[in-house]
């Protein structure tokens, strides 16, 4: 594989968030660099070429990009993408609808893939049909490189990993907590959870695996029958002093953490809790909040099911695919979050993540760029593996370290 074309393709390069991945790239590793080569690729080669030339802005040789035009649909263009690249990056989404050719071709040719899937069924059909020959051909398929789900996923691993440095024993309970963030919504994510919920219409025989913490677990372990706390309405956290509510992506995010246990061998042991939930200050103002955020929360539950509705929303207040927050917004977003783990309810770790730029868009760019460059350049640091795997058990510790250096913060508070 090393003596590949290209190291690294970015697919879906003019859609919303592909364009902010090229953009990354070009802004921190240039056009041409002596690590590794990279290209873009789409399906409309008129699309392509001026995304090359958007971009002499920042470097007057962008035209100079190599381009790949590509068809997520055509499994002839996908193979010859592939057999030429070390790694591809899918931002191509819906992934249940665009996303399993690309992940064959990969796997069938033995190239690293990564992308940013929030998808629980395209993951899961991944690892069923996937993670067995992804293993013979010695491939990693890492899922989920995003805000959905690298600070939660890397941020649990690195607490554990405090934890067994300090007390030789992993925290039986980790609660992640959103302490503050700030974003915007694109069209493809709108696109994305709409298909979700028509294929849990669709396969209702699904549902109910789709539905446990451990959907994404592998197949011997799917029963498991450890409880795991799950928020449904407004609180008051006594630990933190602050006012909770769900977190949009708990559910996802919490299935990553847990496929991560379950592919190490269990590390952070086989009874291991895990939760996520939004949280605000004390008073008022913050329970306020919290019960605005519920209410739009089960809002959006409404309208996936109420087509009216959803077709309402669409046309006069969300996005359109291609569509996304303003270049304003992304500079400006930013989040936190806070992890508490603690074992034998006496001993806590306390750890935050922090980051710049929009989470789902500014900050996810940089994310999954990142751990593709840890696949590429960090062979001898990153975990002996390959198969269908979660940027914790498939990259881990080097991406925190490659993050560090790109607007972000994994530390640990004494």
């Amino acid at each position: 594989m090393k003596n590949r074309e290209y190291d690294l393709v970015i697919m879906g390069a003019t859609g919303f968030t592909g364009k902010l991945v090229v953009e990354y790239l070009i802004e921190n590793y240039g056009v041409e660099n002596e690590e590794f080569t990279w290209a873009i690729a789409g399906r409309d080669k008129n699309k392509l070429e001026r995304l090359r030339s958007s971009f002499k802005y920042i470097n007057s040789n962008s035209n100079k990009i190599p381009r790949l035009v590509v068809d997520s649909h055509d499994t002839n263009s996908l193979d010859k993408m592939t057999s030429i690249s070390r790694l591809v990056i899918s931002t191509v989404g819906p992934y249940l609808k665009f996303g399993e050719a690309l992940v064959e071709s990969c796997v069938k040719n033995g190239t690293h893939y990564c992308d940013l899937t929030g998808e629980v069924p395209f993951i899961r059909r991944s690892i069923d049909v996937f993670d067995i020959k992804a293993k013979k051909n010695n491939c990693r398929i890492v899922h989920s490189c995003g805000f959905d789900s690298v600070p939660s996923d890397i941020g649990v691993l690195l607490l554990q990993m405090d934890s067994l440095k300090r007390f030789d024993k992993p925290c039986d309970v980790v609660n992640l907590y959103v302490r503050s963030i700030r974003g915007g919504l694109s069209g493809g994510t709108i696109d994305s959870m709409i298909s979700i919920f028509k294929y849990m219409g669709s396969n209702p025989g699904h549902r109910k695996l789709l539905k446990s913490p451990f959907s994404l677990n592998p197949r011997e372990s799917l029963k498991n029958n450890t409880w795991q706390p799950i928020l449904k309405s407004v609180k008051w956290d006594d630990d933190i002093q602050r006012w909770l509510c769900p977190f949009i992506m708990a559910g996802f995010n919490s299935r990553i953490v847990m496929r991560t246990n379950a592919i190490t061998d269990y590390r952070y042991g086989i009874d291991f809790k895990y939760s996520e939930v939004s949280s605000y200050k004390k008073g008022l103002s913050g329970f306020l909040k919290a019960v605005v955020m519920f209410i739009v929360l089960v809002l959006i539950q409404i309208s996936l099911k109420v087509r009216p509705l959803l077709w309402f929303l669409r046309k006069f207040f969300l996005p359109s695919p291609g569509e996304g927050p303003s270049k304003e917004i992304r500079d400006n977003g930013f989040f936190k979050l806070d992890i508490i783990g603690s074992m034998d309810n006496i001993k806590k770790i306390r750890f935050t993540v922090t980051g710049e730029g929009d989470p789902g868009y500014s900050a996810t760019a940089k994310m999954i760029t990142e751990s593709a460059l840890s696949i590429l350049l960090n062979q001898d640091r990153i975990p002996k593996v390959s198969g269908v795997l979660t940027p914790a058990a498939g990259i881990g510790v080097v991406l925190a370290e490659r993050l560090n250096n790109r607007g972000f913060n994994f530390s640990i508070n004494e």
